[in-house]
């Protein structure tokens, strides 16, 4: 869970769901196994996503 989104990861896919499971979206950050790198890229977007639809994420 990043900023209360959940993210489900598959290989370097990764889905972003709400709490209540509506999928918000779908990012494929390239296949370079830079998983840490992407993490911190994630946190950005999750954290605009979660203001976006509502969500209270995390500061």
């Amino acid at each position: 869970m990043i900023n209360n989104l959940y993210v489900v990861q598959r290989g370097q896919q990764y889905a972003i769901f709400t709490p209540q499971g509506i999928q918000i979206g779908l990012l494929f950050l390239g296949q370079d196994g830079q998983y840490a790198k992407d993490v911190a890229a994630l946190g950005p977007i999750t954290k605009a996503l979660a203001k976006r639809w509502g969500v209270n994420p995390k500061d």
